[in-house]
């Protein structure tokens, strides 16, 4: 079925497969595409190694910005939870760090098809613990720290709030979920209208939760999946930006009245005209627009 999303989305706009096969063949060539992005003038990129899932190490970019203040980035890459982060990944996290002067940490989470739920999780969380421990060598706050996410890494940013009060810790700053996936259910209207979208639909959709999902008991699926975690009594102000010719974009809308009552803010972002993923095109007038009202969220918390 053709869609009427912008047109300047075409080029990018391919019928993307997933499959176990699929996410393995992809993880060396989306590494070594990912380690000769030229990153951009004014931020510098290291690498750190943090204990993971079962204590694996895992390696988490480090991007500073000059002149960087005491506030930190900890952004989520999506990918179904099977791809490796992407450039345009690195790219936005590159601009977040550098326009909010704030460091920016994009751990390298294990992947499907040999690492379900709970290891994207657990490397997640213990991520965030890394940050929040080694804060003052790091150079930031602990209590300024922001989440963000985009697909598969919105649900894990979402993951993350709905759990630290229970685990002890302090909660993020707050939230960014960019066109997440919050629900294993898939009834909403749009799941079932875009089964053939490009990058992603609700085939791909269903293939992930079952892989992401497999052997899981329903004590670990309330866990992995954010419409059926425990909210705690209060989450942080939250920012979630969908895509119109998505099949996830009635479960972000979904989720922004789910956590209403409890997040001190929300502020949802409905795009037009865009498919999921589509800031991978990033010169795209949608995609421009989308980084500056989600850096004008992060500035003003920032400030608050």
């Amino acid at each position: 079925m053709k869609y009427a999303y912008d047109k300047g989305f075409r080029k990018t706009a391919i019928n993307m497969p997933f499959s176990s096969l699929m996410c393995k063949l992809t993880h060396k060539p989306m590494e070594k595409m990912l380690d000769k992005v030229k990153i951009p003038k004014g931020v510098t990129v290291h690498d750190l190694w943090v204990k993971g899932y079962r204590e694996e190490e895992i390696r988490v970019k480090e991007i500073i910005p000059e002149n960087p203040g005491d506030g930190a980035i900890l952004v989520l890459h999506g990918g179904g939870f099977g791809y490796k982060t992407s450039p345009h990944q690195l790219l936005n996290a590159c601009r977040y760090a550098s326009e909010l002067h704030c460091r920016a940490y994009l751990p390298d989470y294990h992947l499907l098809p040999d690492y379900p739920f709970p290891a994207a999780y657990e490397d997640v969380m213990l991520t965030y613990i890394y940050l929040i421990e080694h804060a003052l060598e790091l150079a930031i706050r602990p209590e300024r720290i922001i989440v963000l996410g985009d697909s598969a890494g919105g649900t894990l940013a979402a993951n993350l709030c709905n759990a630290v009060t229970e685990r002890g810790l302090p909660m993020p700053l707050a939230q960014v979920l960019i066109y997440p996936a919050t629900d294993n259910a898939m009834t909403t209207e749009s799941m079932k209208r875009f089964s053939d979208t490009p990058l992603w639909n609700s085939k791909n959709n269903k293939k992930m939760w079952d892989m992401y999902l497999k052997n899981t008991s329903k004590e670990e699926i309330s866990i992995a999946v954010p419409m059926k975690n425990l909210l705690p009594e209060i989450l942080p102000p939250t920012y979630i930006e969908t895509a119109e010719f998505d099949c996830l974009h009635d479960e972000g809308i979904a989720y922004a009245k789910h956590i209403q009552g409890v997040a001190k803010e929300i502020e949802v972002n409905e795009t037009k005209g865009t498919v999921h993923g589509y800031d991978v095109l990033q010169k795209h007038h949608i995609t421009q627009e989308s980084l500056i009202k989600r850096i004008e969220f992060m500035q003003k918390c920032l400030n608050n």
